[in-house]
């Protein structure tokens, strides 16, 4: 018995040396990535991942999928809970907010100002004007800046496959009908209105035709938190915060406001949410069948609003007015957590590095509809070869180059996952009159806050 137990330790002791050392049995630096791709991108992530051994011959990427972000987070959470962490995984900000609370992710900022670990000209760089920029200058600041605004300083999270939303038309139907693309939401909603009072003149909204929307959304969080901002409406805050609860402010009466407006729209048959209909589809599936000629959602899912019935227009989501135009930027970031050897953080970074280096970003944009999170992307030959191509990924490129200045993210805390999910909650609880307006939006605030700071 003592045998087997001092067998068993001196296996265990090898296997914590091997974790502290970093290095595999064959000598290499190994770095464990978790992530949320899906087969497709994950081949366009291996192909990057073999070229970076190439060069790199003493460090091993194993790169795990982990299903979806619900899941990823998950496992993470639990991993970080046992110590056996990797070196780094995809994720969304607000669940890094979660990470952090837990000292559970390296803040990257050290490496950012090293001569040796930091970013250099040849990982990508651009011309504004007569300066060349590089570093954290070339990544698109909409992007970046969604990883140094925790509540802890700091850097936490960096980009990598960023999207934002657009709007995806029915051409044909637009030009069948001499219709003229929205840019601000009155001019939508009057579009609206027009299509569905004159275009559709004499439908039964009760029967046949009761699922015709003018315009659909794919998020209803999205909705609530872009309204929010476009006009000026508290949404969250990390700003002046005693207690958890200080953070949720979307519990007021503009708020309110915005979304009994909303639901008339959604009477009228002018609007239609994800989270409104009974079956909870997205709107976009509806689009490309041609049953609503307009839809909003991310361009990381531009190929699911891809249609053989017609031919599909982008144009930017619309806007309050010009000074108040801000769109969602959304996607999955990267963090580095701490439990690993330096050896391997380091390794981590040089990989992360490699991944959104000018060419990398663009050539995993061009295959996925992703963004390029660096400006130099959009520059580069490779990038400005494949934009001679016409085909859905290519015109929405042509018009989110166009829409860099206008990106915002939310802050990140503890529970603002949770405060996306429960405002996209309140449209499908009040339109359907499951809840009126103060009980949904009540709800919503009480299931953020901690027990008793709400009462």
């Amino acid at each position: 018995m003592k045998k087997s137990n001092i067998a068993f330790l001196s296996l265990v002791s090898i296997f914590a040396s091997t974790l502290l050392s970093g290095c595999g049995d064959d000598g290499k630096t190994h770095v464990v990535f978790w992530h949320t791709f899906g087969k497709a991108n994950e081949a366009l992530l291996n192909t990057m991942i073999a070229d970076f051994e190439a060069a790199n011959p003493e460090i091993k990427i194993d790169a795990k999928p982990q299903g979806g972000y619900g899941e990823i987070y998950q496992k993470l959470s639990s991993a970080i809970a046992s110590g056996d962490v990797p070196a780094m995984a995809t994720c969304y900000a607000d669940h890094v907010a979660d990470y952090l609370s837990a000292n559970a992710v390296v803040d990257i900022t050290p490496y950012l100002e090293s001569e040796t670990l930091g970013f250099t000209a040849e990982d990508g760089s651009h011309m504004d004007g007569n300066v060349q920029k590089f570093g954290a200058d070339d990544f698109v600041q909409g992007y970046w800046s969604e990883g140094v605004s925790y509540q802890t300083p700091g850097c936490y999270s960096v980009p990598y496959a960023k999207s934002t939303e657009v709007l995806f038309y029915n051409k044909d139907f637009f030009d069948r009908n001499s219709l003229t693309v929205p840019t601000t939401w009155d001019d939508m909603w009057a579009l609206c209105k027009h299509i569905v009072e004159d275009i559709w003149t004499g439908y039964d909204f009760t029967d046949a035709n009761k699922d015709n929307y003018a315009l659909g959304y794919d998020s209803d969080s999205n909705l609530f938190i872009t309204m929010c901002e476009q006009k000026g409406i508290p949404y969250t805050t990390n700003e002046n915060i005693t207690k958890a609860s200080d953070h949720y402010l979307f519990n007021n009466d503009q708020a309110k406001e915005m979304v009994r407006e909303l639901k008339g729209y959604y009477q009228n048959h002018y609007l239609l949410t994800k989270g409104a209909m009974a079956t909870a589809s997205y709107t976009s599936t509806m689009f490309a069948s041609g049953k609503i000629p307009m839809t909003i959602g991310s361009t990381g899912g531009t190929t699911y609003n891809d249609s053989d019935n017609f031919t599909v227009g982008i144009a930017p989501l619309p806007y309050v007015d010009a000074t108040h135009n801000q769109i969602i930027s959304q996607g999955p970031s990267i963090c580095f957590l701490r439990r690993v050897t330096q050896e391997q953080k380091e390794a981590a970074w040089k990989f992360y590095k490699h991944i959104t280096n000018t060419v990398n970003s663009a050539y995993y944009a061009m295959e996925t509809g992703y963004d390029p999170v660096r400006i130099s992307s959009y520059q580069c030959d490779y990038y400005l070869e494949k934009m001679e191509d016409s085909n859905i990924i290519t015109d929405v490129f042509q018009v989110t180059s166009t829409l860099q200045d206008r990106y915002f993210s939310s802050p990140s805390f503890i529970g603002s996952a949770n405060a996306r999910t429960q405002v996209g909650g309140i449209f499908s609880n009040y339109f359907n009159n499951a809840k009126t307006l103060d009980e949904a939006f009540n709800d919503a605030y009480l299931n953020c806050v901690p027990a008793g700071e709400g009462e």
